[in-house]
């Protein structure tokens, strides 16, 4: 079985990838409505929440048996019916949040490139291609994300810095005593984006156990939370907090205004492509997490071979 696990760097980069999507779609409006200009200071305060939610995690993978997943743990701890029900209840959730996410994501495509097409060519689509994706082996969507993981850094470090021309710092300062209350506000999508890891906890029977199991995410939380305050920084440095607010997609509309070397619409077409990759990661994390909990509620087996030794039916 070992053969066939993931790693817990391939997890944590598979769930990073992943929560770019509703990152990407959340901020900045989100914190900026919240917060106003000192929305870019949000991910500091957002720490304070998902380091104790870090730990609480960790410490609910510690109580996993080999080849467990959440699913299983609820089971045994919540019994069979109530577990059942439970997981009934996540399942349902999963689907539903993957088809939000398709949805979002189609229109989004459709608004910043496609104006003249609708969106469900966009929807059946991608969605065929999750499921197919979420059927197949894990460590291969594993791989994948990891690989997205470094394209869609580097391109968002591109991004940060051929921006920096355009942020006005008349738009993010100054800020007063009387802006905290705000800032801490804006730490909510933050923390409502970072918060969604815990549900990925349905696939740590797919990777090894940590050697540190509050550690191991650390460096994945430090860099969700740069990125929440660079997409926050840059965009709201661009156009201010009052038209950040009447902005679709404000990061996207940022891009637009990017120069670099008279090519500015293939480098958009490039980075909008990169964020279909990780709607594409986040469907499929979902489906198959959905998969587990729906699973283990009727008490198959583990697909791709994998059968946990310590498999606890629910009947």
């Amino acid at each position: 079985m070992a053969e066939k696990n993931i790693t817990r760097k391939q997890l944590a980069a598979t769930v990073f990838t992943g929560l770019l999507s509703p990152l990407i779609r959340r901020l900045p409006r989100a914190a900026v409505f919240l917060a106003g200009k000192g929305a870019w200071l949000s991910a500091l305060p957002a720490l304070a929440l998902l380091l104790p939610l870090l730990a609480l995690m960790s410490s609910l993978r510690g109580a996993l048996r080999p080849g467990e997943g959440m699913a299983n743990l609820m089971l045994r701890v919540l019994g069979p019916w109530v577990g059942r029900l439970a997981l009934l209840l996540y399942g349902a959730w999963f689907l539903f949040y993957a088809g939000f996410i398709l949805r979002t994501g189609a229109e989004r495509l459709v608004s910043a490139v496609y104006q003249e097409s609708g969106t469900e060519p966009f929807l059946w689509v991608m969605l065929l291609l999750c499921a197919v994706a979420a059927m197949g082996p894990l460590r291969a969507t594993a791989r994948t994300a990891a690989l997205m993981r470094n394209i869609l850094l580097w391109v968002l470090g591109l991004v940060s810095l051929f921006a920096l021309s355009n942020i006005s710092l008349r738009n993010l300062f100054p800020l007063t005593v009387r802006d905290l209350p705000g800032t801490l506000r804006g730490a909510l999508p933050v923390i409502s984006v970072g918060g969604t890891v815990a549900l990925f906890s349905f696939l740590s029977g797919y990777a090894a156990p940590p050697e540190r199991p509050y550690r191991w995410a650390v460096p994945s939380l430090a860099l969700f939370l740069l990125v929440s305050l660079l997409l926050c920084f840059e965009t709201v440095g661009a156009f201010g907090p009052g038209l950040t607010l009447r902005l679709s997609f404000p990061f996207f509309t940022m891009i637009r205004d990017i120069s670099l070397f008279n090519i500015a619409q293939r480098f958009e077409a490039v980075v909008i492509a990169l964020w279909v990759f990780a709607d594409f990661i986040l469907c499929t994390l979902l489906l198959r997490c959905g998969n587990e909990a729906l699973r283990t509620l009727v008490g198959l087996p583990k697909p791709e071979g994998q059968v946990g030794r310590n498999f606890v039916p629910p009947f």
